[in-house]
């Protein structure tokens, strides 16, 4: 018995050491982890934390069934599309009670009524906006239910697909409406404040593989008969998308068969804005590829102070970045308890929360932002309005609470570059492995060099051009000289 005794407590320590050797296994065991320079996952701070969890009767109503999205409307209250019992709840700010709910709808003296209802938004009219995905339209109403806009299927050559099923939808400034259809792959469905079709909107680009450009260029010789049996390369769809307050819209894709338009920012033209960035979204490849997550975004979200939320269906995650798409926080994951998931469906945000709702468990889960959260906030929204020196001392403040929290190294050297402290930014850069950030603080510091010492240099130059112009001449003499003896 002592002996088995010492042979567990072996093994056990051994189990130890090694969980604590291999910090790269983060993102498969930790809830909170970040990566550092290396792009190696590590144990992280927490920038917020699961209080509670919201269900159906926590509101006063009765249990949710399958909540598929949620929209925080301009005047704080939440509208939950509470799929499965074909309804949308309108809740207050603070997520304690329900405050009524849209079944049935009036429009053109016709009674409707909703079928599996997959998002919906609310614009800043106060219009609401569904989609009634098994009823295959978008319904616009008040929050009474009063309808003035019903949207079915497009009636134009150019919408090829068989029927309409609208998933998501979102209203700019201008009243354009965008939808989300799950039969679509060329981007959101878009149409007129009148509800007339329009065309699509910020379609995803095609992963050029190896398998995509081989079956391209065979291609340009198959025949008709051949041309059938060959693979057709498409886009992947949107599966979700939000607006910032800029009117810029935000997609995500949740194909795991391609990497590129995974999160988009897309401008007035569709044009995607993080195209030429070197950025990537969700958990990173090991250094030898051995393990190669894969990530599908369900849904996204873009906070008041213009943080990117990122869901993540297949780990249950929450991935946040920053305005330039640097990562700041990952939490959530898989499990029961609370602050991890079974089926993530959905995320919104307020400054200081973030709510993410689980269609199988049917609640909603809110995380409040965490002491760690509030400083890197504060530290990014001094950064992000320009004020890199002012946001030095929050950066510091994180580096002590979090060691290698590479954020804070690349505001760091930022505020080092723009106080001139160069020496100093190039060593914080390396530590972002930060090449451009390195390269601007070795070009400032090699300026700064030459313009402090450029009288020391002046005058070595005058001497040395005085040298050696009075060599030459003496050189010169004694040529001369030697001239005439010889004469």
């Amino acid at each position: 018995m002592h002996r088995i005794r010492k042979i567990t407590a072996a093994v056990l320590a051994a189990v130890l050491c090694f969980s604590y050797a291999h910090p790269a296994s983060a993102q498969k065991t930790s809830d909170t982890y970040n990566y550092d320079r290396w792009g190696d996952a590590i144990p992280s701070q927490a920038g917020y934390e699961a209080v509670r969890s919201v269900s159906g009767t926590d509101l006063g109503t009765s249990k949710f069934s399958g909540v598929s999205d949620m929209f925080i409307a301009g005047d704080g209250k939440f509208y939950i599309a509470d799929t499965g019992n074909d309804r949308i709840i309108i809740a207050d700010g603070d997520l304690e009670r329900a405050e009524g709910e849209i079944k049935e709808f009036g429009f053109d003296g016709e009674k409707l009524t909703l079928s599996h209802p997959g998002g919906v938004y609310v614009s800043e009219d106060g219009m609401i906006y569904i989609a009634d995905t098994d009823n295959s339209r978008v319904i616009r109403c008040d929050a009474t239910g009063k309808t003035d806009l019903v949207i079915t299927k497009p009636e134009s050559e150019q919408y090829t697909a068989v029927t309409f099923r609208p998933e998501r939808v979102i209203c700019d400034s201008a009243g354009y409406i965008y939808v989300v259809d799950t039969n679509v792959n060329t981007g959101a469905v878009m149409f007129d404040p009148d509800g007339t079709f329009r065309g699509y909107y910020g379609a995803n680009r095609v992963e050029q593989t190896s398998q995509v450009l081989k079956d391209h260029f065979w291609k340009l010789f198959a025949g008709e008969e051949m041309r059938r049996y060959m693979t057709n390369s498409v886009p992947a769809a949107v599966s979700g998308f939000d607006i910032d307050e800029d009117g810029f819209i935000y997609t995500c894709s949740s194909s795991l068969s391609q990497d590129v338009d995974k999160i988009k920012k897309v401008n007035a033209a569709g044009y995607n804005l993080f195209a030429d960035l070197d950025v990537s979204f969700g958990d990173r490849p090991t250094a030898d590829y051995s393990d190669y997550p894969q990530n599908s975004f369900v849904d996204l979200d873009i906070s008041p102070d213009g943080m990117i939320n990122c869901l993540d269906y297949t780990n249950g995650r929450v991935f946040q970045y920053d305005e330039e798409c640097e990562l700041l926080f990952i939490f959530g994951g898989k499990g029961g308890q609370t602050g991890t998931f079974r089926q993530v469906s959905a995320i919104e945000s307020t400054e200081s929360c973030v709510y993410v709702a689980d269609s199988q468990k049917n609640t909603i889960t809110v995380f409040k932002k965490t002491d760690f959260g509030e400083i890197v906030h504060r530290a990014e929204k001094l950064y992000n309005a320009g004020y890199y020196d002012e946001a030095l001392e929050p950066w510091l403040e994180v580096l002590k609470r979090d060691g290698s929290y590479r954020r804070a190294f690349i505001g760091i050297a930022d505020a080092f570059i723009n106080e001139g402290r160069y020496t100093e930014a190039m060593k914080y850069a390396k530590l972002a492995d930060s090449r451009w950030r390195y390269n601007r603080a070795f070009e400032g510091a090699r300026e700064k060099w030459i313009s402090e010492h450029f009288p020391l240099l002046a005058a070595a130059l005058l001497i040395t051009a005085a040298s050696a112009l009075t060599l030459r001449i003496r050189k010169n003499i004694r040529k001369q000289s030697e001239r005439r003896k010889s004469s």
